[in-house]
């Protein structure tokens, strides 16, 4: 039998009841024995090391907490409404995401349940925190039965390792156990074929991947680099012949007398691509695509920069370049002290295209804290208090204060009673607010969006304002003295 310790092999039984047992003896001596040397550091790195050593003790700590907040979904007793309220309740707590604390959830019970050998290396600060979580990421599509054989293995491996050391025992006894078992359907390269948007950088830089089985997407690359190459080409021939070169969406080729680089055909292929829908019937976006940008911007006489949905901070130069691209400007309101947005009249039940543009604006994502599904696709108007079909004017109103977009799923949870908003009493001129109770459990004042630019705008303009009226007031007196000069001294 191979050294469990190096994760060589993984030799293991199954007993009729199911329950996992491996032929290594693990015995709490071997947990118990004393914690080899720390490395020797200089004084001013000491305290680093004792942090990292405080790190695991204290994400172990978080773990044993949070895992009685996760409800397995593959349980007989399982409600998706109690679980949505823990993970709702957890983000809150967490401070982060409902995505991130359901992820976290998740971690803290495999944690526990299937890796508490190495959890307990983790608690007492041996094992480090991002050995840790590096398991937790590269095993989340093992079963319980190999999770047992991963705990087993990485418990045994020395502290003295390096970080490289340990990525290699660890790759190596993910391999041997993959190896020895059918992948399932989905984690195949076939099974995982999929085109996902990341997240946007803070730059106006955006990325959309392509993910499938390599054989496909080296396919896809060679397509787009042959027409790249062979559009490229006949740029070069449209200049000797003197013709106009193809493929020059912006101008530029033809502008500068320079075929375009390959990449930038690649990009240009791409976007203008036709989708063959194969006789489907596309509906049209229920949104526009919103970039907000400040007027001052806009006229040259500011570089605050524009904003890509709301969410997304774009350079000046490239929000004026496409608002000049642009046959339609939409006015937006806001407050210029505040940035709030000026809400819009009500006047039926179904809010009007303008209202739910607004409440785009001024909530990208689903009203719910915590979730991040935009509401630029499949989101859903809902009245903070209900609407009265019977008797509308004693029921909740189709204004912009009675009004939220959410996510189908939170929408279907906030009717099922899972979530209960309340609209708070508004200053005018200020963002509103709304308070979320979550099941009587957890509860939570939310701000509502605000435009950033308009009160940096509105002080840059009061601030050029005060200064003109100073040079004014500074020629008038200048004026008045030579007009009415002070009398000679003598």
């Amino acid at each position: 039998m191979g050294d469990l310790r190096d994760g060589a092999n993984v030799p293991f039984d199954e007993d009729a009841t199911g329950e996992v047992s491996s032929r290594a003896e693990l015995s709490v001596d071997a947990l118990s024995e004393p914690t080899p040397a720390a490395p020797v550091l200089p004084p001013h790195l000491r305290p680093v090391h004792a942090a990292s050593i405080q790190e695991s003790r204290r994400l172990a700590a978080r773990f044993t907490a949070l895992a009685p907040s996760f409800h397995d979904p593959e349980s007989e007793d399982y409600d998706a409404d109690a679980a949505e309220a823990e993970i709702l309740s957890a983000a809150l707590a967490l401070r982060c995401t409902r995505a991130v604390a359901d992820r976290i959830l998740r971690d803290a019970h495999i944690a526990l349940t299937q890796l508490p050998l190495t959890l307990a290396r983790l608690e007492c600060g041996e094992f480090p925190a991002a050995w840790f979580d590096r398991i937790l990421r590269r095993t989340r599509h093992l079963t319980a039965r190999q999770m047992a054989f991963v705990d087993a293995a990485a418990s045994c491996w020395p502290a003295t390792s390096t970080t490289e050391q340990f990525h290699h025992r660890l790759s190596r006894l993910l391999g041997r156990l993959e190896s020895q078992q059918e992948t399932p359907a989905h984690l195949t390269p076939e099974g995982r074929r999929r085109v996902e948007l990341l997240p946007t950088r803070d730059d106006g830089i955006g990325c959309l991947r392509v993910v499938g089985p390599a054989p496909e997407i080296l396919a896809l690359a060679q397509r787009l680099d042959s027409a790249a190459r062979a559009i490229q080409a006949a740029q070069r021939r449209a200049f000797e012949a003197g013709e106009t070169p193809p493929l020059d969406p912006r101008g530029t080729v033809a502008g500068t007398a320079t075929p375009a680089s390959l990449a930038l055909l690649q990009y240009d292929l791409l976007g203008g691509a036709a989708f063959g829908t194969d006789g489907v019937q596309v509906p049209q976006p229920r949104f526009r695509l919103n970039v907000t940008v400040p007027v001052l911007t806009l006229l040259g006489g500011s570089q605050e920069p524009g904003m890509l949905e709301g969410t997304t901070p774009i350079p000046a130069s490239m929000a004026r370049e496409l608002a000049g691209a642009s046959e339609t400007w939409h006015r937006v309101l806001t407050d210029p002290c505040s940035g709030a947005f000026l809400a819009l009249p009500a006047t039926r039940y179904t809010p009007t295209r303008a209202m739910l543009e607004h409440l785009r604006l001024r909530n990208t994502t689903c009203a719910v804290p915590g979730c991040t599904r935009p509401t630029s696709w499949a989101s859903e108007a809902d009245h903070i208090e209900e609407y009265d079909h019977g008797d509308p004017e004693h029921g909740g109103l189709t204004e912009i204060e009675n009004l939220h977009l959410l996510c189908w799923q939170h929408h279907r949870a906030k009717t099922a009673g899972l979530l209960d908003p309340t609209r708070l009493p508004s200053t005018p001129g200020l963002p509103g607010r709304t308070t979320w109770s979550i099941r009587d459990r957890a509860s939570v004042i939310v701000h509502d969006n605000e435009d950033l630019a308009t009160p940096h705008t509105t002080e840059a303009l009061m601030d050029s304002w005060t200064r003109y009226q100073a040079r004014l007031e500074s020629r008038r007196r200048a004026l008045e003295r030579r007009k009415n000069p002070p009398p000679p001294p003598y």
